[in-house]
Protein backbone atom coordinates (compact mmCIF):
# COMPACT_ATOMS: atom_id res chain seq x y z
CA UNK A 1 0.00 0.00 0.00
CA UNK A 2 1.47 3.17 -0.96
CA UNK A 3 2.63 5.61 1.75
CA UNK A 4 -0.07 8.53 0.62
CA UNK A 5 -2.83 5.89 1.06
CA UNK A 6 -1.87 4.53 4.30
CA UNK A 7 -4.40 4.75 7.17
CA UNK A 8 -4.55 7.41 9.77
CA UNK A 9 -7.60 6.82 11.69
CA UNK A 10 -10.19 4.36 13.05
CA UNK A 11 -13.78 4.56 14.24
CA UNK A 12 -15.29 2.35 16.48
CA UNK A 13 -18.80 1.83 15.80
CA UNK A 14 -21.60 0.61 18.27
CA UNK A 15 -23.00 -3.09 17.68
CA UNK A 16 -22.58 -3.93 21.34
CA UNK A 17 -25.99 -6.28 22.50
CA UNK A 18 -26.32 -6.80 26.30
CA UNK A 19 -24.31 -9.60 27.85
CA UNK A 20 -26.60 -11.96 29.92
CA UNK A 21 -26.55 -12.60 32.88
CA UNK A 22 -25.47 -8.36 33.56
CA UNK A 23 -27.47 -6.61 31.06
CA UNK A 24 -24.20 -4.76 30.39
CA UNK A 25 -23.48 -4.12 26.62
CA UNK A 26 -20.44 -5.65 25.52
CA UNK A 27 -18.51 -2.63 24.77
CA UNK A 28 -18.56 -1.67 28.48
CA UNK A 29 -17.63 -5.22 29.93
CA UNK A 30 -14.28 -5.15 31.65
CA UNK A 31 -10.88 -6.77 29.19
CA UNK A 32 -7.78 -5.94 31.39
CA UNK A 33 -10.19 -3.58 33.92
CA UNK A 34 -11.09 -1.45 31.12
CA UNK A 35 -14.19 -0.80 29.23
CA UNK A 36 -13.70 -2.60 26.20
CA UNK A 37 -14.60 0.48 23.83
CA UNK A 38 -11.88 2.25 25.54
CA UNK A 39 -9.04 -0.39 25.81
CA UNK A 40 -10.15 -0.67 22.02
CA UNK A 41 -9.06 3.20 21.97
CA UNK A 42 -5.98 2.71 23.50
CA UNK A 43 -4.73 -0.34 20.86
CA UNK A 44 -5.83 1.92 18.04
CA UNK A 45 -3.66 4.85 19.61
CA UNK A 46 -0.75 2.06 19.95
CA UNK A 47 -1.33 1.41 15.97
CA UNK A 48 -0.70 4.82 15.35
CA UNK A 49 -4.74 4.96 14.29
CA UNK A 50 -6.55 8.21 15.67
CA UNK A 51 -10.17 7.55 16.63
CA UNK A 52 -13.07 9.82 14.82
CA UNK A 53 -16.21 10.26 14.86
CA UNK A 54 -17.13 10.16 11.02
CA UNK A 55 -15.25 8.65 7.86
CA UNK A 56 -12.20 10.38 6.98
CA UNK A 57 -12.40 11.40 3.18
CA UNK A 58 -8.90 11.68 2.45
CA UNK A 59 -7.74 8.79 2.98
CA UNK A 60 -9.03 4.67 4.25
CA UNK A 61 -9.74 3.95 7.60
CA UNK A 62 -9.76 1.30 9.87
CA UNK A 63 -13.84 0.12 11.13
CA UNK A 64 -13.80 -2.22 14.17
CA UNK A 65 -17.31 -3.01 16.67
CA UNK A 66 -17.40 -2.35 20.18
CA UNK A 67 -17.91 -5.75 20.99
CA UNK A 68 -14.51 -7.44 19.04
CA UNK A 69 -11.67 -6.79 20.89
CA UNK A 70 -8.63 -6.69 18.70
CA UNK A 71 -4.76 -5.90 19.64
CA UNK A 72 -2.92 -3.22 17.86
CA UNK A 73 -0.80 -5.98 16.38
CA UNK A 74 -3.50 -7.59 14.38
CA UNK A 75 -4.42 -3.90 13.06
CA UNK A 76 -1.03 -3.15 11.66
CA UNK A 77 -1.36 -6.62 10.61
CA UNK A 78 -4.54 -6.23 8.57
CA UNK A 79 -3.33 -2.54 7.41
CA UNK A 80 -0.11 -4.57 6.21
CA UNK A 81 -1.64 -7.22 3.97
CA UNK A 82 -4.75 -6.41 2.97
CA UNK A 83 -5.89 -3.16 0.32
CA UNK A 84 -9.43 -1.60 1.01
CA UNK A 85 -11.98 -2.80 1.34
CA UNK A 86 -10.80 -5.84 3.66
CA UNK A 87 -12.21 -7.19 6.48
CA UNK A 88 -10.34 -9.33 8.63
CA UNK A 89 -10.69 -13.28 8.66
CA UNK A 90 -8.59 -15.73 10.17
CA UNK A 91 -8.21 -19.34 9.30
CA UNK A 92 -6.01 -20.83 11.44
CA UNK A 93 -7.47 -23.95 12.16
CA UNK A 94 -6.24 -24.34 15.73
CA UNK A 95 -7.47 -20.50 16.86
CA UNK A 96 -11.04 -21.57 15.53
CA UNK A 97 -11.13 -25.14 17.27
CA UNK A 98 -10.05 -22.64 20.92
CA UNK A 99 -12.61 -19.71 20.43
CA UNK A 100 -15.81 -20.47 17.53
CA UNK A 101 -18.15 -21.99 20.13
CA UNK A 102 -20.98 -18.97 20.68
CA UNK A 103 -19.63 -16.19 18.33
CA UNK A 104 -22.09 -14.75 16.37
CA UNK A 105 -20.22 -14.07 13.32
CA UNK A 106 -21.24 -14.08 9.37
CA UNK A 107 -19.11 -17.41 8.56
CA UNK A 108 -16.03 -18.18 10.65
CA UNK A 109 -13.02 -16.41 11.50
CA UNK A 110 -14.85 -13.60 9.68
CA UNK A 111 -14.76 -10.41 12.24
CA UNK A 112 -15.89 -7.37 12.90
CA UNK A 113 -12.39 -5.08 12.25
CA UNK A 114 -12.45 -3.58 8.55
CA UNK A 115 -10.21 -1.43 6.26
CA UNK A 116 -12.47 0.65 3.93
CA UNK A 117 -11.57 3.41 1.37
CA UNK A 118 -11.62 7.18 1.95
CA UNK A 119 -15.23 8.23 2.53
CA UNK A 120 -16.80 4.77 2.63
CA UNK A 121 -19.80 4.70 5.20
CA UNK A 122 -18.63 2.85 8.50
CA UNK A 123 -20.56 -0.75 7.76
CA UNK A 124 -19.37 -4.50 7.20
CA UNK A 125 -21.73 -5.50 5.25
CA UNK A 126 -20.69 -6.49 1.70
CA UNK A 127 -17.01 -6.04 2.88
CA UNK A 128 -15.13 -9.09 1.31
CA UNK A 129 -13.04 -11.01 3.61
CA UNK A 130 -9.28 -11.23 3.47
CA UNK A 131 -7.08 -14.36 5.43
CA UNK A 132 -4.79 -12.28 7.38
CA UNK A 133 -1.57 -14.07 9.76
CA UNK A 134 -1.55 -12.96 12.84
CA UNK A 135 1.58 -14.85 13.44
CA UNK A 136 0.24 -17.37 15.32
CA UNK A 137 2.90 -19.69 17.37
CA UNK A 138 2.00 -23.25 18.11
CA UNK A 139 2.96 -23.86 22.19
CA UNK A 140 3.52 -26.84 24.16
CA UNK A 141 0.04 -27.94 26.29
CA UNK A 142 0.79 -29.64 29.90
CA UNK A 143 -1.58 -32.22 31.00
CA UNK A 144 -1.79 -31.59 34.75
CA UNK A 145 -3.74 -35.18 35.32
CA UNK A 146 -4.72 -37.59 33.08
CA UNK A 147 -8.03 -37.17 34.63
CA UNK A 148 -8.57 -33.85 33.22
CA UNK A 149 -6.90 -34.25 29.51
CA UNK A 150 -10.31 -34.06 28.11
CA UNK A 151 -10.72 -31.02 29.35
CA UNK A 152 -7.58 -29.78 27.62
CA UNK A 153 -6.74 -28.00 24.22
CA UNK A 154 -5.34 -30.42 21.92
CA UNK A 155 -3.22 -27.47 20.85
CA UNK A 156 -2.67 -24.38 21.53
CA UNK A 157 -1.34 -20.82 19.57
CA UNK A 158 0.15 -17.75 21.01
CA UNK A 159 0.37 -14.17 19.32
CA UNK A 160 0.29 -10.91 20.10
CA UNK A 161 -1.65 -10.69 17.23
CA UNK A 162 -5.69 -11.71 18.55
CA UNK A 163 -9.19 -11.32 17.75
CA UNK A 164 -12.40 -12.04 19.48
CA UNK A 165 -15.95 -10.91 19.82
CA UNK A 166 -17.52 -10.82 22.58
CA UNK A 167 -21.22 -12.18 22.36
CA UNK A 168 -21.64 -13.94 25.72
CA UNK A 169 -20.39 -14.00 28.95
CA UNK A 170 -18.15 -17.02 28.34
CA UNK A 171 -16.35 -14.52 25.94
CA UNK A 172 -15.33 -11.92 28.90
CA UNK A 173 -13.55 -14.74 30.38
CA UNK A 174 -11.54 -16.00 26.97
CA UNK A 175 -10.78 -12.54 26.16
CA UNK A 176 -9.55 -11.81 29.56
CA UNK A 177 -7.32 -14.50 29.27
CA UNK A 178 -6.25 -14.37 25.59
CA UNK A 179 -5.42 -10.64 26.59
CA UNK A 180 -3.17 -11.30 29.58
CA UNK A 181 -1.36 -13.96 27.60
CA UNK A 182 -0.94 -11.32 24.44
CA UNK A 183 0.32 -8.56 26.26
CA UNK A 184 3.27 -11.27 27.81
CA UNK A 185 3.76 -12.07 24.23
CA UNK A 186 3.64 -8.35 22.87
CA UNK A 187 6.36 -7.59 25.99
CA UNK A 188 8.39 -10.67 24.50
CA UNK A 189 8.21 -9.96 21.00
CA UNK A 190 9.39 -6.40 21.66
CA UNK A 191 12.80 -7.25 23.38
CA UNK A 192 13.25 -9.80 21.07
CA UNK A 193 13.14 -6.85 18.55
CA UNK A 194 15.01 -4.70 20.43
CA UNK A 195 19.11 -3.23 19.61
CA UNK A 196 21.37 -5.78 21.50
CA UNK A 197 22.71 -3.39 23.23
CA UNK A 198 19.43 -2.35 24.38
CA UNK A 199 18.61 -5.76 25.70
CA UNK A 200 21.51 -5.63 28.19
CA UNK A 201 20.50 -2.36 29.43
CA UNK A 202 17.02 -3.58 30.45
CA UNK A 203 18.17 -7.31 31.24
CA UNK A 204 20.71 -4.98 33.90
CA UNK A 205 18.06 -2.80 34.65
CA UNK A 206 15.92 -5.69 35.77
CA UNK A 207 18.20 -7.21 37.84
CA UNK A 208 19.23 -4.29 39.48
CA UNK A 209 15.42 -3.62 40.50
CA UNK A 210 15.57 -7.01 41.64
CA UNK A 211 18.82 -7.51 43.58
CA UNK A 212 18.97 -11.02 42.66
CA UNK A 213 19.66 -14.11 40.48
CA UNK A 214 16.51 -16.11 41.58
CA UNK A 215 14.00 -16.87 39.11
CA UNK A 216 11.19 -15.86 41.52
CA UNK A 217 12.91 -13.08 42.70
CA UNK A 218 12.88 -11.54 39.05
CA UNK A 219 9.25 -12.75 38.51
CA UNK A 220 8.16 -10.23 41.71
CA UNK A 221 10.52 -7.33 39.93
CA UNK A 222 8.13 -7.69 36.68
CA UNK A 223 5.25 -6.48 38.80
CA UNK A 224 4.08 -2.95 37.69
CA UNK A 225 2.83 -0.69 40.42
CA UNK A 226 0.42 1.84 41.10
CA UNK A 227 0.57 4.51 43.95
CA UNK A 228 0.29 3.64 47.82
CA UNK A 229 0.25 0.22 46.97
CA UNK A 230 0.63 -1.74 50.49
CA UNK A 231 2.18 -5.79 49.91
CA UNK A 232 3.15 -7.44 53.25
CA UNK A 233 6.61 -9.01 52.63
CA UNK A 234 5.25 -12.67 53.20
CA UNK A 235 3.31 -12.30 49.74
CA UNK A 236 3.97 -13.54 46.42
CA UNK A 237 3.16 -11.36 43.58
CA UNK A 238 4.56 -11.85 40.31
CA UNK A 239 4.22 -10.66 36.54
CA UNK A 240 0.99 -8.39 37.85
CA UNK A 241 -0.38 -5.37 36.72
CA UNK A 242 -1.61 -3.22 40.52
CA UNK A 243 -3.79 -0.29 40.13
CA UNK A 244 -3.39 2.58 42.69
CA UNK A 245 -3.49 1.56 46.30
CA UNK A 246 -3.96 -1.74 46.27
CA UNK A 247 -3.11 -4.04 49.92
CA UNK A 248 -2.24 -7.57 49.22
CA UNK A 249 -2.14 -9.69 52.75
CA UNK A 250 -0.05 -12.01 54.84
CA UNK A 251 1.06 -15.09 52.26
CA UNK A 252 -1.34 -14.38 49.74
CA UNK A 253 -0.40 -15.21 46.21
CA UNK A 254 -0.96 -13.17 43.59
CA UNK A 255 0.38 -14.36 39.60
CA UNK A 256 -0.06 -12.58 36.52
CA UNK A 257 -3.09 -11.02 37.44
CA UNK A 258 -4.60 -7.27 36.70
CA UNK A 259 -5.62 -5.67 39.79
CA UNK A 260 -7.74 -2.61 39.91
CA UNK A 261 -7.22 0.18 42.06
CA UNK A 262 -8.22 0.13 45.55
CA UNK A 263 -8.73 -4.07 45.48
CA UNK A 264 -7.88 -5.74 49.00
CA UNK A 265 -6.43 -8.98 48.55
CA UNK A 266 -6.30 -11.28 52.45
CA UNK A 267 -4.22 -13.06 53.95
CA UNK A 268 -3.58 -16.37 52.73
CA UNK A 269 -5.90 -15.67 49.11
CA UNK A 270 -4.81 -17.10 45.91
CA UNK A 271 -4.75 -15.06 43.02
CA UNK A 272 -3.87 -16.45 39.00
CA UNK A 273 -4.46 -15.50 36.22
CA UNK A 274 -7.67 -13.20 37.12
CA UNK A 275 -8.50 -10.01 36.41
CA UNK A 276 -10.42 -7.46 39.54
CA UNK A 277 -11.93 -4.83 38.76
CA UNK A 278 -11.45 -1.79 41.08
CA UNK A 279 -12.41 -1.71 44.53
CA UNK A 280 -12.90 -5.59 44.33
CA UNK A 281 -12.17 -7.53 47.67
CA UNK A 282 -10.99 -11.18 47.90
CA UNK A 283 -11.09 -12.54 51.24
CA UNK A 284 -8.70 -14.45 53.59
CA UNK A 285 -8.00 -18.29 52.11
CA UNK A 286 -10.24 -17.57 49.31
CA UNK A 287 -8.77 -18.91 45.40
CA UNK A 288 -9.96 -16.86 42.05
CA UNK A 289 -8.03 -18.46 39.54
CA UNK A 290 -8.81 -17.63 36.04
CA UNK A 291 -11.98 -15.35 36.60
CA UNK A 292 -13.22 -11.75 35.93
CA UNK A 293 -13.90 -9.70 38.40
CA UNK A 294 -16.31 -6.01 37.88
CA UNK A 295 -15.51 -3.60 40.43
CA UNK A 296 -16.84 -4.22 43.87
CA UNK A 297 -17.04 -8.01 43.89
CA UNK A 298 -16.96 -9.61 47.01
CA UNK A 299 -15.58 -13.33 46.58
CA UNK A 300 -15.08 -14.89 50.00
CA UNK A 301 -13.33 -18.33 50.38
CA UNK A 302 -14.84 -21.63 49.31
CA UNK A 303 -13.88 -24.90 47.07
CA UNK A 304 -12.46 -22.41 45.01
CA UNK A 305 -14.00 -20.16 42.38
CA UNK A 306 -12.43 -21.02 38.91
CA UNK A 307 -13.37 -19.92 35.43
CA UNK A 308 -16.16 -17.50 36.99
CA UNK A 309 -17.24 -13.70 36.34
CA UNK A 310 -18.74 -11.89 39.32
CA UNK A 311 -20.91 -9.06 38.83
CA UNK A 312 -20.68 -5.48 40.08
CA UNK A 313 -21.05 -5.16 43.62
CA UNK A 314 -21.70 -9.03 43.92
CA UNK A 315 -21.57 -10.95 47.07
CA UNK A 316 -19.86 -14.60 47.52
CA UNK A 317 -20.19 -15.84 51.33
CA UNK A 318 -18.12 -18.39 53.09
CA UNK A 319 -18.54 -21.95 51.94
CA UNK A 320 -20.19 -21.32 48.61
CA UNK A 321 -18.84 -24.08 45.63
CA UNK A 322 -19.12 -23.38 42.24
CA UNK A 323 -17.90 -26.87 39.93
CA UNK A 324 -15.98 -26.38 36.59
CA UNK A 325 -14.89 -28.93 35.04
CA UNK A 326 -17.58 -31.44 33.10
CA UNK A 327 -16.87 -35.02 32.25
CA UNK A 328 -19.39 -36.59 29.96
CA UNK A 329 -19.84 -33.71 27.80
CA UNK A 330 -18.69 -30.12 27.39
CA UNK A 331 -20.19 -27.49 29.24
CA UNK A 332 -23.93 -26.32 28.11
CA UNK A 333 -24.57 -22.90 28.71
CA UNK A 334 -27.83 -20.44 28.47
CA UNK A 335 -27.75 -18.68 25.26
CA UNK A 336 -30.70 -17.14 23.47
CA UNK A 337 -33.38 -18.88 25.39
CA UNK A 338 -31.81 -23.05 24.62
CA UNK A 339 -28.95 -24.49 26.74
CA UNK A 340 -26.58 -25.06 24.24
CA UNK A 341 -22.81 -26.23 23.96
CA UNK A 342 -20.09 -23.61 25.19
CA UNK A 343 -17.45 -25.58 23.84
CA UNK A 344 -15.42 -25.85 27.00
CA UNK A 345 -15.01 -28.71 29.46
CA UNK A 346 -13.69 -26.16 31.63
CA UNK A 347 -16.11 -23.54 33.00
CA UNK A 348 -17.35 -21.71 35.98
CA UNK A 349 -20.34 -19.78 36.62
CA UNK A 350 -21.85 -15.77 35.72
CA UNK A 351 -22.78 -14.23 39.38
CA UNK A 352 -24.89 -10.88 38.15
CA UNK A 353 -24.57 -7.47 39.68
CA UNK A 354 -25.01 -7.55 43.10
CA UNK A 355 -26.42 -10.60 43.64
CA UNK A 356 -25.92 -12.21 47.08
CA UNK A 357 -25.22 -15.66 47.69
CA UNK A 358 -24.95 -17.05 50.93
CA UNK A 359 -23.46 -19.76 52.60
CA UNK A 360 -23.35 -23.44 51.01
CA UNK A 361 -24.93 -22.36 47.69
CA UNK A 362 -23.95 -24.69 45.59
CA UNK A 363 -23.19 -23.94 42.07
CA UNK A 364 -22.82 -25.78 38.58
CA UNK A 365 -20.77 -25.38 36.00
CA UNK A 366 -22.19 -22.55 32.81
CA UNK A 367 -24.94 -21.86 35.63
CA UNK A 368 -26.39 -18.10 35.43
CA UNK A 369 -27.18 -16.23 38.86
CA UNK A 370 -29.41 -13.21 37.74
CA UNK A 371 -28.31 -9.54 38.68
CA UNK A 372 -29.83 -8.24 42.36
CA UNK A 373 -30.33 -12.55 43.41
CA UNK A 374 -30.79 -13.79 46.75
CA UNK A 375 -29.34 -16.90 47.19
CA UNK A 376 -29.34 -19.03 50.64
CA UNK A 377 -28.06 -22.36 50.93
CA UNK A 378 -29.78 -25.46 52.65
CA UNK A 379 -30.90 -24.75 55.98
CA UNK A 380 -32.11 -27.96 57.43
CA UNK A 381 -29.25 -28.60 60.04
CA UNK A 382 -28.87 -24.84 60.40
CA UNK A 383 -29.90 -24.70 64.06
CA UNK A 384 -32.59 -22.11 65.15
CA UNK A 385 -34.34 -23.14 67.83
CA UNK A 386 -34.08 -25.73 70.42
CA UNK A 387 -36.89 -28.15 72.13
CA UNK A 388 -36.78 -28.89 76.07
CA UNK A 389 -35.42 -33.21 76.57
CA UNK A 390 -32.63 -35.50 77.40
CA UNK A 391 -29.66 -35.16 75.11
CA UNK A 392 -28.30 -35.71 73.16
CA UNK A 393 -30.06 -33.44 70.00
CA UNK A 394 -30.49 -33.85 66.94
CA UNK A 395 -30.80 -30.98 64.20
CA UNK A 396 -34.17 -31.33 62.50
CA UNK A 397 -35.87 -28.98 60.26
CA UNK A 398 -34.07 -26.05 62.09
CA UNK A 399 -34.45 -27.32 65.81
CA UNK A 400 -32.42 -29.00 68.44
CA UNK A 401 -34.81 -32.20 68.83
CA UNK A 402 -34.21 -34.78 71.91
CA UNK A 403 -33.37 -38.23 70.11
CA UNK A 404 -32.84 -39.98 73.88
CA UNK A 405 -32.09 -43.66 74.34
CA UNK A 406 -28.37 -42.95 75.18
CA UNK A 407 -26.53 -43.67 77.95
CA UNK A 408 -25.72 -40.55 79.87
CA UNK A 409 -21.85 -39.97 80.52
CA UNK A 410 -20.60 -40.48 83.60
CA UNK A 411 -21.05 -37.77 86.42
CA UNK A 412 -18.00 -36.00 87.68
CA UNK A 413 -19.09 -34.40 90.71
CA UNK A 414 -20.30 -38.05 92.00
CA UNK A 415 -16.80 -40.33 91.83
CA UNK A 416 -18.82 -43.48 92.44
CA UNK A 417 -20.81 -43.15 89.20
CA UNK A 418 -17.46 -43.52 87.35
CA UNK A 419 -16.85 -46.80 88.32
CA UNK A 420 -20.41 -48.43 87.65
Amino acid sequence: MPATSAPRHAMIVARSAPIAPFGELAGDCPVLNRPLRELLARECAEAGLTVVSEPPADAPYVLISDRTWVTAPAIRRLIEQAQAPARLRVTDPVWADLTAALQDLPEPGLYEVALLPAGAPPTFDGVPGVTVDLGFEPQPHKIEHWAMAHAAPKQVVTSDANVHQIDHWVHLLRVNWLAIAATFEREKRKFQRLNPLVKVWRVLGLLLKARSLNPFVLAQALTVRGKKVVIHPTAVVEACVLGDNVEIGPYAVVRGAVVGDGVKIEEHAIVNASVLGDGARVSRRAMVNLCVAFPGAFISSGDGHQACVFGRESFVAWGVTTYDLAFDKPVRVAHRGERVSSGAWFLGAAIGHRARLGAHVQLGYGSEVPNDTFLVGPSDGVLRGFEPGPSPHRVQGGVARSVGGLRPGPDTNNPASSQE
